[in-house]
């Protein structure tokens, strides 16, 4: 799902950026430093507070959210993963923003075998509350798929075998379809 061409892309709004803001904040210092040496005062109150405001607009608004999801697709790629195997059970429509990503809540019931696996490793407290809850919502795990990556991912009822960064899902393998 995620691809060289995703951080060559992101890079370049990064890029992008930076030459947009650079001259208008090179001429904003400039008019700052040329009005100090002056002694202009006027200008310096002028240049100085738009020199400030332009610094941290343009990285608030333009550099700091790419350079979050700059981050968000090192972690993908580096990262540790593992995977989870279960069933689609849904997919929410409403987008939520996720360590600087823009993701869509999956919920995934697990294989009973992955379940086993993971009852073996929960101390005998979590094993007595989780004996309580009901068989539907116990086996149920919510991971976040990128927006921008909705397109193939399959459907409600898939088997698939999900391979994660923490709660993010990095690929998918779909195993087979059944409609529930």
């Amino acid at each position: 799902m995620y691809t060289e061409r995703d951080m060559a892309q992101i890079n370049g709004k990064i890029r992008k950026n930076c030459l947009a803001l650079g001259p208008v904040l090179a001429a904003l210092a400039a008019a700052y430093v040329y009005a100090l040496s002056a002694r202009v005062k006027w200008l310096a109150m002028v240049a100085g507070p738009l020199l400030f405001v332009a610094a941290c607009f343009g990285f608030l608004f333009f550099l700091w959210p790419n350079l979050r999801y700059r981050g968000f697709l090192r972690d993908m790629q580096q990262g540790l993963s593992r995977d989870v195997k279960g069933t689609i059970v849904s997919i929410s429509g409403d987008e939520e923003m996720q360590d600087g990503a823009m993701v869509l809540p999956v919920r995934v019931r697990l294989d009973p075998d992955a379940d086993a696996a993971e009852a073996k490793q929960t101390s005998a407290l979590a094993e007595r509350l989780r004996l309580e809850t009901d068989d539907d919502t116990r086996d149920e795990r919510i991971v976040y798929l990128n927006a921008s990556k909705r397109a193939g991912f399959p459907g409600p009822g898939a088997r698939v075998t999900l391979h994660c960064f923490g709660r993010h899902v990095r690929s998918v393998e779909c195993e087979e379809w059944s409609v529930e």
